[in-house]
């Protein structure tokens, strides 16, 4: 007779449950596995199933990646990418605040024909998740591993009675600032991330996690050898033009050059981590004791408009959709989508209200409508109460206040001298980090979907785009090797 004990009479959901109660650990919690219990890894280097670079500044790359049938999918696997400078190419740098990212434009995992996540415009929101990377993990181990470096340190000038003192903020990696106090500032990026022409073998290849791309794996580890549909990760591409990368070589200064950086397919490849655990039979015996699993997991849903400063000035109404489905969040960002490759941050920035002398920043009316009532009794009208708004939605984010509203001018500061990074002035960086994110506390959303409503009397320059992600919950159940996905 066995030992498991009954089946229970039935599998709750929203939740990773064991159907029986079997004498190995949930493997599916972390947090269930003892840390002296046996784990091995396996480990392949995939190469693409299907692989398309873009062409131009408007056709998309294609690629697709299958994992094998086999232990537990790492949910820190890996894709590794780079890119092949133009000979004309004479310096070259992805964006700081997304790194190889900026090539991604669209990520799909599926399993069979179902779609577990499914995230469009993923760069732009992959750029609002790393404001929560802090300095020392940008310097210290995103600008070699994603290509990502945000870090900021104090510039220190003359100030009175010849006394040192912080006068401002810049962008800077590990290498020492050239500084001539009183004048000037002079930041360059490591030679490790710098992208030549005449050496387009030394360009970097960085990593994406695959938990960055996949809400779904931050949670759960995916038990390949359970499942016996295909299980593939497909990666839409930004186009090689004016998408990928950042040139600060003084003849891009100001132009437009119209170069095409490639998809290196000799490094394009998928780190694939397989984990077994036990020394015997244990993950057979877990995979008898558990015929039915279902997964709880977030997904996003994008919604991008087109509009321009003198749009938003008027009382704006904006439906996102999301009718009879849980909502947790709505994140909101507002892009400049036809920025040229001299700009830092291409098109990945998130502009704030403008700045003037008579008002200091535009005063702004933010709320979301659903349910037949709005989230806020009375509009969000400064920046400071939706900066707070988004730290209780996403926690700490390592945005300056600068960055964030163009309040306080610790990037202009100095004795009037030129703070510059790569050669661009970084008075550029401030306001390009205006996100607002409000978690959704009325429930389930009614038939009428989510309204976003927001005006502004100014913006800063180039605005185009407003983009809105839905964070909505998931889940999936695995039964008999097959896979079903479905919305709460």
């Amino acid at each position: 007779m066995s030992d498991l004990g009954p089946p229970p009479t039935e599998l709750p959901r929203g939740t990773v449950e064991q159907q029986y109660k079997p004498d190995v650990p949930n493997f599916m919690r972390l947090g269930s596995v003892p840390v002296n219990y046996l784990q091995q890894v396996e480990t392949d280097l995939l190469e693409p199933v299907v692989f398309q670079d873009g062409n131009g500044s408007s056709v998309d790359g294609f690629v697709r990646f299958q994992v094998q049938p086999k232990g537990f999918l790492h949910s820190h696997s890996k894709i590794f990418m780079s890119l092949v400078p133009p000979a004309a190419a004479t310096r070259v740098i992805y964006p700081p605040n997304v790194g190889v990212g900026s090539v991604v434009k669209k990520a799909v995992l599926k399993i069979g024909n179902k779609v577990l996540n499914e995230i469009s415009d993923w760069d732009h929101l992959h750029a609002f998740h790393s404001t929560k990377i802090s300095n020392e993990n940008n310097v210290e181990r995103e600008l070699y591993t994603t290509g990502r470096y945000m870090n900021q340190k104090y510039n220190f000038d003359n100030g009175a009675g010849s006394k040192i003192v912080a006068a401002g903020v810049s962008l800077q990696t590990s290498r020492d600032p050239v500084t001539d106090y009183d004048e000037s500032v002079q930041c360059n990026l490591e030679p490790v991330a710098v992208m030549e022409g005449a050496n387009p073998a030394e360009s970097p290849s960085y990593a994406i996690d695959l938990s960055d791309l996949f809400p779904f794996l931050k949670v759960h580890q995916l038990p390949l050898y359970m499942i016996q549909e295909p299980v593939t990760i497909e990666l839409t591409l930004r186009p090689p033009v004016a998408h990928r990368v950042v040139r600060v070589d003084p003849a891009a200064a100001g132009s437009s050059q119209n170069l095409s950086y490639a998809i290196d397919q000799t490094e394009l490849k998928m780190c694939a981590d397989y984990v077994f655990y036990g020394a015997t039979d244990e993950m057979e015996r877990y995979a008898e004791a558990n015929k039915v699993l279902t997964f709880p997991f977030v997904d996003y849903r994008a919604t991008s408009t087109s509009t321009t400063s003198a749009a938003l000035q008027s009382d704006t109404v904006r439906n996102l959709g999301m009718a009879s489905r849980l909502v947790s969040k709505v994140i909101t960002m507002f892009n400049a989508d036809r920025k040229g490759e001299d700009d830092l941050f291409l098109q990945l920035a998130s502009l704030s209200t403008a700045t003037s002398a008579s008002k200091g920043v535009e005063p702004i009316r933010f709320n979301v409508r659903y349910n037949d009532k709005f989230e806020f009794s009375s509009n969000i009208t400064n920046t400071a109460r939706l900066f707070s708004l988004l730290q209780q939605a996403e926690g700490m984010a390592f945005v300056s206040r600068d960055q964030y509203s163009s309040q306080g001018g610790g990037y202009a500061a100095g004795d009037g001298g030129t703070h510059t990074f790569e050669g661009i002035n970084q008075t550029s960086i401030a306001g390009k980090f205006f996100y607002t994110s409000v978690k959704l506390t009325g429930g389930r959303v009614g038939s009428r979907g989510i309204e976003l409503h927001i005006q502004s009397d100014g913006w800063r320059s180039g605005l185009t785009t407003m983009r809105s992600f839905c964070e909505y919950m998931r889940s999936a159940s695995l039964e008999g090797g097959r896979v079903a996905v479905f919305n709460l």
